[in-house]
């Protein structure tokens, strides 16, 4: 142990009359332990929100939606999708119809969205699949007792529970003004499966079914409303959108990708991260304060001993360490606690998911996912707020006349 860390050791433990001050050192590490603690659970939190949302979105929507601006449907799907797959980052392509309905179950109606799909397709481009109950669920035609089939039909769970209805039952799609004739547009499905992709206004409003059975029920001839595109790097997503505009070179299709069609969202998760970090630079700066509060203490205290190490020749730079070394003691301490305490919860948490209102919060259940990069970036600013706090107290200290602080009483 160097002299200045004993010497520093020794003038932070309290004796008799300086029960105050290890009152003011025992919250100054305190608050340190609330902020990097406080800091490190936020960062976690928004984190794994960040990568759960980013994620679902991508999963159930893909990642560059090709669109008619005129929706009036792609022309000539098979041949964009031939272009687009020989550009660099493509994965995948997956054609898809879109429409609003109105679906009605023996117990229940609701309003919600048919999204006809491609079975040997879509796996490919998103993760909707992965979700499915059964997993083998199917859209085909399924046999009724009469001779007759119906197309089949993937409701969401969420949807499905409104709706009451289960595998094996019957639902009607409704499709009001079909071809603006005024007249309500019929198709019944039987229900095959259901599916939860985590995102809750999705699995409430989706329901899924094949191209062919979707076209007849919204009318839509041999339309397409659209083409999925799965990327290799998601991130890439707003530049491989580029290419793939320049390649097909038609006023009729549209590129949107997956980070522009939620912009404001991705925004908003980024002004919550930085309220985060102002919330743990407040906490911080008081705790800075207390610390500061305490090492000036110590400076009155102790003026007649810093004196008498003076003359005996630890000079001034020798007293000026001592205090930055106090600091950099407390400030430690209280990193390594909180620290200790925000990484503990955080596992706690990601352990045992916390039940969410997914209406709310986009999500079902809190995600967390802990950066050690953010941890080692909490833990390093807050001991360099702790000895930036050091340093007033110690340039004080360093100060002292020796003759003069020897007579201090």
């Amino acid at each position: 142990m160097s002299f200045e860390w004993f010497v520093a050791s020794r003038y932070l433990r309290a004796r008799g009359r300086s029960r105050f001050r290890s009152l003011i050192t025992a919250l100054a590490v305190g608050g340190v332990s609330v902020g990097v603690a406080a800091a490190i659970i936020v960062l976690g939190v928004m984190n794994g929100f960040s990568t759960e949302v980013r994620s679902r979105i991508a999963g159930t929507n893909g990642h560059i939606q090709l669109l008619d601006p005129n929706e009036q449907g792609l022309a000539d799907v098979e041949g964009i999708q031939q272009k687009v797959r020989g550009i660099d980052g493509v994965v995948a392509t997956s054609p898809f119809v879109f429409g609003e309905i109105l679906l009605t179950s023996d117990r229940d109606s609701e309003g919600a969205i048919l999204r006809g799909f491609d079975p040997a397709r879509e796996g490919d481009v998103t993760d909707v699949p992965k979700g499915f109950t059964p997993a083998d669920a199917s859209v085909d035609p399924q046999p009724l007792a009469d001779g007759t089939s119906l197309p089949g039909i993937i409701l969401g769970v969420n949807l499905a529970a409104k709706l009451r209805a289960g595998i094996g039952d019957t639902v009607t799609a409704t499709v009001p003004d079909a071809r603006r004739r005024g007249i309500p547009r019929m198709r019944s499905f039987v229900v095959t499966g259901l599916f939860e992709s985590g995102i809750y206004e999705f699995d409430q409003a989706t329901s899924l079914t094949s191209l062919e059975a979707a076209r007849d029920a919204l009318d839509l001839g041999d339309r397409t409303t659209g083409i999925l595109v799965r990327v290799d790097d998601m991130d890439a997503a707003p530049a491989i959108a580029d290419r793939i505009m320049a390649s097909v070179e038609s006023p009729r299709v549209w590129a949107n990708n997956w980070i522009s069609q939620n912009h404001q969202l991705f925004l908003w998760m980024k002004i919550e991260k930085m309220i985060g970090y102002l919330v743990f630079a407040i906490i911080l700066t008081v705790a800075a304060f207390l610390i500061a509060s305490t090492l000036i203490m110590i400076v009155l205290e102790k003026t007649r001993e810093i004196g008498i190490l003076m003359s005996i020749g630890a000079g001034r730079d020798g007293v000026r360490r001592v205090f930055l070394l106090e600091g950099i003691a407390i400030g430690g301490l209280g990193t390594a606690i909180g620290c200790a305490l925000g990484a503990l919860a955080c596992f706690v948490l990601d352990h045992y998911r916390l039940n969410l209102p997914g209406d709310v919060y986009f999500v079902e259940t809190l995600p967390v996912q802990l950066w050690w990069g953010d941890v080692v970036m909490v833990c390093g600013l807050a001991l360099v707020i702790c000895l930036v706090s050091a340093l007033y107290p110690s340039w004080s200290a360093s100060r002292l006349v020796p003759v003069e602080a020897i007579r201090y009483e």
